[in-house]
């Protein structure tokens, strides 16, 4: 099955709705132009529903809740009402939900991602014979959202490794054929203030009440973005330095990435759509004088802020996010709408707004392609890049640079990589320009490879046979105020 042959509204907004058995308001999902509506339900509460959120190209998902299910099988009580909600026409579906969390598990169990024979391969195989039920009925099944939490037990991608290497080890050909029928990845994206939008005619964050959510220089891209490289060079959704050493997930495309990065090593696979079933920027303001910033290199979110990076967030979605990432059902209905003041400024935002669409390449579910090679890679150079890479080329001894180009790092901070995979997620509307490093035998083969792969980036070669010689060169550049030769 390829990206583009799955069935929804092309629309990235989203709603989770605010508990079972309340139902959605279809004044507020219409006006405010959703294209996804969560529902969790006890039964068929909302199979009445589905019609109109049908005729209004607002795609419904719909997960049964039940209690402390752990990784019990579906009965026939569940298959049933999946079954009728089918038959309104729902196609997507999930199961389980969190299970890194204990209170998903009866009491008394510990769900540590190290016990297979207890914990994985049960939640596994049930899902499995799950996924495949909804498949025959010509629907979509969920690979479980996980908890995005580190440490531990509930670690993120502890549990991601875990499940995904279970069924590459005991169930290959089967999760294949899921991955090529119809499978899609639930994640949980509350991205807190893990963004930003810059300043006009600077790479600076602006302060919270200067953003604009129709103007440029939004940042989604955590843990890819200028502030967090900085701060973590390197740093990726699967690997990273001593403390995360999963890498970090709390982005809009995070978890969907990590999962399909796992999906390429171990099955070969290429692009599975992502919904976030649960997100958004949180806390939700309550009050014209909220504020929150919950990581400190980042700018703090306010009242009036929020609504604008909200709309912000879903237009990157269509715009600049991977093709893989479908949208985010924001967590929820009452907290949007029912506050102290009633409904918050995103969702004004969104009334006034008609929403973005996303266009969605056919890309095949088994491609055997790098999840990160779908990005379109930076744009052309306009007078000065946006971004600044620098790249120590293979075999490159990276004291050089480090012993003799303190200055010229101190002075213009590039993001110092040594994997140009990273260049594949910068967005199409930002620019790089890349400083390589290399000794001469790698010189010609390295800056090949970039420009073969992405023409648009601004290289610029320094090939050096000695740290001494890097250090005078780069000495002068501090000297000149020339960050590029």
């Amino acid at each position: 099955m390829r990206l583009d042959e799955y069935q929804w509204s092309r629309n990235p907004r989203g709603l989770h709705n605010k508990a079972a058995p309340f139902r959605m308001d279809q004044g507020r999902m219409v006006s405010a132009h959703y294209g996804w509506a969560k529902m969790v339900a006890i039964g068929g509460e909302y199979l009445d529903d589905i019609p109109w959120m049908l005729a209004n190209n607002i795609t419904p998902i719909v997960r049964i809740f039940r209690h402390n299910f752990g990784a019990a099988p579906a009965d026939g009580g569940l298959i049933g009402f999946w079954r009728s909600y089918a038959d309104r026409g729902v196609k997507w579906f999930e199961f389980y939900n969190e299970p890194n969390l204990g209170n998903e598990w009866p009491n008394g169990v510990v769900q540590d991602y190290r016990n297979r024979d207890q914990i994985i391969a049960p939640l596994m195989d049930n899902w499995l014979s799950w996924a495949e039920m909804i498949i025959s009925w010509g629907c979509y099944p969920a690979f479980p959202a996980l908890a995005e939490a580190y440490g531990d037990i509930v670690d993120v991608g502890g549990w991601l490794d875990a499940m995904m290497t279970y069924l590459a080890e005991r169930q290959y050909d089967r999760f294949r054929a899921v991955m090529n029928n119809g499978l899609w990845v639930a994640t949980h994206p509350y991205i807190y203030n893990h963004f930003y939008q810059e300043q006009a005619g600077s790479s600076e964050p602006r302060p919270p009440d200067l953003e604009n959510a129709y103007e440029g220089g939004w940042h989604f891209e955590y843990p890819y973005d200028p502030i967090m490289q900085s701060h973590r060079p390197g740093i990726t959704t699967v690997s990273g330095d001593a403390e995360y050493p999963h890498g970090d997930v709390i982005g809009v495309a995070g978890s969907g990435e990590a999962f399909l990065l796992k999906a390429y090593e171990l099955f070969g696979g290429g692009a599975i759509p992502v919904v976030g079933t649960e997100g958004g920027i949180i806390p939700v303001p309550n009050g014209p004088g909220s504020y929150q910033q919950t990581d400190n290199r980042y700018p703090g979110v306010s009242w009036n802020s929020h609504g604008h990076a909200t709309l912000a967030m879903f237009n990157w979605i269509a715009n600049v996010a991977p093709p893989w990432m479908f949208g985010i059902t924001l967590w929820k209905e009452n907290d949007y709408y029912e506050g102290p003041n009633g409904s918050i400024p995103a969702v004004q935002m969104m009334q006034q707004t008609p929403p973005q669409y996303k266009t969605v390449p056919a890309l095949a579910a088994l491609g055997n392609v790098n999840p990160g090679a779908f990005s379109s890679g930076p744009g052309p150079v306009h007078a000065t890049p946006d971004y600044h890479f620098l790249m120590l080329a293979a075999g490159f001894n990276a004291d050089w640079f480090f012993n003799g180009g303190s200055s010229y790092y101190e002075k213009f901070r590039p993001t110092v990589i040594t994997n140009a995979d990273y260049i594949a997620n910068l967005p199409y509307q930002r620019s790089l320009g890349l400083t390589i490093l290399a000794t001469e035998d790698m010189a010609d083969y390295t800056k090949n490879q970039i420009t073969q792969r992405w023409g648009n980036v601004q290289v610029d070669l320094i090939t050096v046979k000695s740290e001494e010689r890097l250090a005078a060169i780069l000495r002068q550049r501090v000297k000149d105020d020339k960050r590029f030769g």
